[in-house]
């Protein structure tokens, strides 16, 4: 798993990155989306959800291979901004499972939510979406099952010295990884076209 883990990328998502992130959602297949959101959702809903990927109060991390991105996962908050409970929501791509993605989110989520103060985790899927519940029982979360969905609840931390600047060193790191994403250093620039010129006989 290690091994496979290398091929990847974790970091932070930036503002900039909306369509990186629609991108990734639009690849879902209708099984994964379901998972995802609970019931089956078309384009259009994860067009419209990909523009709240980066309101206030929401933080989002992925996993890419070069710029590309194929697992996600938000930190969003349930009421307002400065709450104390927040949803941490999962999605990999079919193709990307069981590469151990969920178990490296999980820990960035976590320790986001505990640098803003947030004390209680809630993440909620399908009853029947076992591998979210055995993510989130790996990190404490406890699963009650409430008209087809798992709920589960995770207590954090409150933050530490030590927890603010290791989430302040990945974010200097993200954020230059990011720039390298979006414009990629030693790409060869694009031939500007050829004029032809016309002689008169």
């Amino acid at each position: 798993m290690q091994r496979h883990l290398q091929k990847y990328r974790i970091r932070k998502l930036w503002p900039l990155e909306t369509e990186t992130f629609r991108r990734h959602l639009l690849r879902l297949d209708p099984e994964t989306r379901q998972f995802r959101f609970g019931t089956p959702v078309n384009d259009n809903f994860l067009n419209a959800y990909a523009e709240t990927a980066f309101r206030i109060g929401t933080v989002v991390y992925g996993a890419f291979i070069g710029p590309d991105m194929y697992a996600s996962a938000e930190l969003r908050s349930l009421h307002a901004v400065g709450d104390d409970m927040a949803e941490a929501a999962f999605v990999v791509e079919t193709a990307h499972r069981h590469h151990g993605l969920g178990s490296v989110l999980m820990d960035r989520i976590i320790t986001a939510a505990q640098n803003r103060a947030i004390h209680q985790l809630h993440m909620i899927c399908a009853r029947d979406n076992q591998p979210m519940q055995k993510l989130g029982e790996k990190f404490g979360a406890q699963f009650r099952i409430n008209h087809g969905e798992a709920l589960g609840e995770i207590e954090t931390d409150p933050p530490t010295v030590l927890s603010i600047l290791g989430e302040a060193m990945h974010d200097t790191s993200d954020f230059v990884t990011a720039v390298f994403d979006w414009s990629p250093i030693g790409a060869a620039p694009r031939p500007e076209p050829r004029r032809i010129r016309h002689h008169r006989g």
